[in-house]
């Protein structure tokens, strides 16, 4: 253990001696599709992705563009041009850390078969969800969030018994929203997220039970591709291309719509600055379209729990991302972390899903959208990164969706039974109002919002069992309080505000 220990000081020693200027030098420009990228892989002895954050810190403080992380292999592998490669070689060199060049893409789009055709593209995920929708119009509505730099269309699905915009019913039922593909190159996630919605009403065709409980319950909302300029250019000139399209004339230098959200945007050096950077972070916070567009549903429909699907490295990530932060829930979304991992085994058989927050087993993020979705709304919010590769086989496809689909059923039933559905009624008039809330147990500490009602007056929180005070505050400032016992099944509630 004591030379484990040795080899990793070594590790971040080496890194934390090199001069940031080479490696800036390596990623100043913006970028070119034309240039030569290589995939670069860097081997170091660890057991856990711990281990690694010296390297993780040093890639990400000097841009480089870090693809995955397999810890099992003990791997991280880069895309850089070839002058990246000469400034991380220096750092490796005679620190017994290897590295290697394990493909290398010349200008432009380079072969037809980078990528499976069967993986879906804007276009077959626009037909898919448009069939879905006909298929079924009395539980689904199929609404266009956003429209992208380069004008394509942001989809998001809604599965539900009560679909309708008009129906005031929906707003007394909570709000799950996944979502895929804020990375251009990770086809995987667009995959999983449209599953969710193809097995939900799978399950309504043959009349599962619990697929039309949960439906009746719970609004469940999909947007399986978030980053469709970003995905076009995936598949028409670099298959490794992480951003969107924001561009300056003809040039595309891109934004990392995953730290442009207005929780900490730019806040913890979990971001860049430099547009030639795979994390820029854009000009300002929310200033992407695709951003944009899943605040506003997210605005509108208050989630109470959020799913966002990333690759790689087989990792549960949960709030908060900046170095050291913990939220006020650390415990609950822990808990819940491990029981989804115990549903996740690793591709290759070896162990299962790692948990933690970013910053404990990846690298400090800032303007992240599952810390956005647990600030703004208290949202039980994670992040999965699946597969060890961004583009695997698509004979790994089928596998993936069904180790996943355990889990978010799983995650679905878990959260429907520690739900509580809180109403907030003015004594006065009798009716539902808008409130601000606090829970005794629950600290806010890092500028999270307070809970609040949705327009209709409800409230939504999974808590697991316990007996919890909830204090009202309404516009006028009158308050009340409401003790309420969660004992591991679903519980309404009135709060009468006097």
């Amino acid at each position: 253990m004591r030379g484990f220990k040795n080899s990793i000081l070594v590790v971040v020693s080496a890194f934390l001696l090199l001069s940031t200027t080479a490696a800036e030098s390596a990623n100043k420009r913006l970028i070119n599709h034309d240039e030569t990228l290589n995939r670069y892989v860097i081997h170091y002895p660890v057991k856990h992705p711990k281990n690694a954050r010296g390297i993780m810190k040093w890639l990400t403080r000097n841009r480089f563009d870090v693809a995955g992380v397999n810890w099992r292999k003990g791997t991280i592998e880069v895309i850089t041009n070839d002058e990246g490669v000469r400034v991380i070689e220096k750092a490796l060199r005679k620190r017994e850390i290897r590295g290697k060049i394990v493909e290398k893409q010349g200008g432009g789009f380079q072969r037809e078969d980078a990528i499976d055709q069967r993986y879906l593209n804007p276009e077959r995920l626009t037909g898919r969800l448009k069939a879905l929708n006909e298929e079924f119009p009395e539980i689904t509505r199929l609404e266009q969030i956003g429209k992208s730099n380069e004008g394509r269309p942001i989809w998001a699905l809604l599965v539900s018994s009560t679909p309708k915009a008009s129906d005031p019913k929906a707003l007394a039922k909570p709000s799950i929203l996944f979502d895929g593909m804020h990375h251009a190159r990770e086809i995987m996630t667009p995959e999983i997220v449209l599953d969710v919605a193809e097995s939900l009403l799978r399950g309504v065709v043959a009349q599962n039970r619990r697929a039309e409980q949960l439906l009746t319950r719970w609004n469940v909302w999909v947007v399986p591709m978030l980053n469709v300029d970003g995905n076009h250019i995936v598949w028409t000139k670099n298959n490794w291309w992480r951003k969107n399209a924001r561009s300056e004339g003809n040039k595309v230098f891109g934004v990392d719509i995953n730290r442009n959200y207005p929780y900490r945007w730019g806040d913890c050096n979990g971001s860049s600055s430099m547009k030639s950077s795979d994390t820029y972070r854009g000009e300002s916070a929310s200033s992407e379209p695709e951003t944009q567009a899943l605040i506003n549903l997210a605005m509108k429909i208050r989630p109470a729990a959020s799913l966002s699907y990333h690759s790689y490295g087989e990792l549960i990530l949960y709030p908060f991302s900046c170095e050291g932060d913990l939220t006020g829930e650390n415990e609950l979304l822990k808990r819940v972390a491990g029981e989804l991992s115990e549903r996740l085994p690793s591709d290759r058989g070896q162990g299962n899903y790692t948990t933690g927050t970013s910053w404990q087993i990846l690298y400090a993020v800032d303007g992240a959208s599952k810390d956005f979705m647990f600030a703004a709304f208290g949202a039980l919010a994670y992040t999965f990164e699946v597969n060890q590769a961004f583009q695997p086989p698509y004979e790994l496809r089928n596998p993936t969706l069904k180790k996943h689909r355990v889990a978010w059923k799983y995650f679905l039933d878990r959260i429907d039974r520690n739900l509580l559905k809180l109403n907030v009624v003015d004594g006065t008039t009798g009716e539902s109002v808008l409130a601000q809330l606090s829970i005794s147990t629950i600290a806010h500490k890092k500028g999270e919002r307070p809970f609040e009602t949705n327009k209709a007056g409800y409230f939504f929180k999974v808590l697991d069992p316990g007996t919890y005070t909830i204090t009202a505050r309404l516009e006028d400032g009158r308050s009340g309080k409401l003790s309420v016992e969660m004992l591991g099944s679903p519980k309404e509630a009135t709060l009468t505000v006097q």
